[in-house]
């Protein structure tokens, strides 16, 4: 939602207390559809954080771009403001994938370890892949979740057995919950594009109350997905969920 990392976010939330990181992280700037992956133009979470690096007198950083071996790629030093929009150019430039338009499924993952360990991190798989496929379309992520769930926070909100609509709903102008940014960012997609889920480590306590169906093989789930779309149907494969970065020109800026 911030459309890139680096730069300011070494100020906030990378300095920042707790109440602070809340608001950031609340309904105010995660349902504005310009605080989105792959954009900083006119997105105002990335406006909020940059106002509060000035007041924090940040004037200078050094931010790296990382090659698919986690290699430095390039090295951006200087003003934070002027090397963070050239390490955006930069990776914009050499990563962007551009699909004529939306597809009807995409089968994706959240790229391997570290980042697949909990259920928590591997819903941004999902939020990577749900900007380039049409509303209605589905999304099948494959992530191993070894170490569960999460954090507890984010571990009760899961068993709490709501519906992604009603949990929108209630969180509506209630204080902000550590960790509940995720499944809100989750919601957002299930309520337009139906998701599949195959990972094998969450526990079963929590399957029936996934937002989508649970397969028990990634077989499984290909024939699943593949079975609810028509003839002629476009799927868009993305084996490294989240660190993609692709639009499509019908649809809107997608995933960083």
């Amino acid at each position: 939602m911030l459309g890139y990392s680096g730069g300011r976010k070494l100020i906030a939330p990378g300095l920042a207390a707790q109440e602070t990181i809340k608001v950031l992280h609340s309904p105010k700037f995660m349902r504005d559809a310009r605080a989105v992956e792959g954009s900083i133009e006119d997105n105002p979470l990335h406006r909020e954080l940059l106002e509060i690096a000035r007041m924090a007198r940040h004037d200078f950083m050094v931010d790296v771009a990382l090659a698919r071996d986690r290699s430095i790629a390039a090295v951006f030093a200087g003003d934070p403001v002027a090397a963070h929009r050239r390490g955006v150019e930069f990776v914009s430039h050499v990563l962007l994938e551009t699909l004529d338009e939306p597809v009807d499924a995409a089968i994706t993952s959240s790229a391997g370890y570290p980042l697949d360990l909990t259920y928590y991190q591997c819903i941004k798989g999902v939020t990577a892949a749900s900007h380039i496929v049409k509303p209605g379309g589905s999304i099948l992520i494959a992530a191993a979740c070894t170490e569960g769930a999460g954090a507890p926070e984010f571990a009760r909100m899961l068993r709490a057995g709501l519906s992604d609509a009603a949990f929108l709903e209630s969180i509506k102008g209630a204080p902000v919950t550590v960790d509940q940014w995720q499944l809100e960012k989750l919601a957002m997609v299930t309520t337009r594009q139906s998701v599949g889920w195959y990972v094998p480590g969450l526990p079963a306590e929590y399957h029936a109350g996934l937002w989508g169906k649970s397969y028990a093989t990634l077989r499984a789930g290909i024939a699943g997905i593949a079975s609810t779309l028509p003839s002629g149907a476009k799927i868009a494969v993305i084996p490294e969920g989240p660190y993609v970065l692709a639009k499509a020109r019908a649809g809107e800026m997608a995933v960083r």
